[in-house]
């Protein structure tokens, strides 16, 4: 069994690495999943995770800010496309939105890796 510190450590140099020689400016995430469903479950942990700030002055790595990880998680796309993002509230409540999950089909199942 692999270690959590190690996951954590490869997958810090991973996105490190991917931030600093791949323009930070022009990298995203592909959010959608045909096969294996939503994939909410690794955006969640993306917003949460950080680089520790020792490796990013032992190896240059970006902070994995609010703004950076906006970017990587639509900002870049929405620019790369010339589309202006919407901002504002969401016109439905919680409740609504679950009333809509459990809609569809397939339920409120999610797929992919699990911590």
């Amino acid at each position: 069994m692999v270690e959590p510190h190690a996951i954590a450590t490869e997958s810090a140099h991973v996105l490190g690495k991917l931030l600093t020689h791949w323009a930070r400016t022009t990298s995203f995430g592909a959010t959608d999943s045909i096969w294996y469903g939503s994939p909410q479950d690794q955006i969640q942990a993306f917003r949460a995770f950080q680089i520790s700030t020792s490796f990013q002055e032992r190896n240059g790595y970006p902070a994995l800010t609010k703004e950076l990880k906006a970017k990587v998680l639509g900002g870049n796309a929405l620019r790369l496309h010339g589309v202006k993002p919407v901002t504002g509230k969401c016109q439905f409540s919680r409740r609504d939105l679950e009333q809509l999950r459990v809609a569809m089909p397939g339920g409120h199942r999610t797929y992919g890796a699990r911590a």
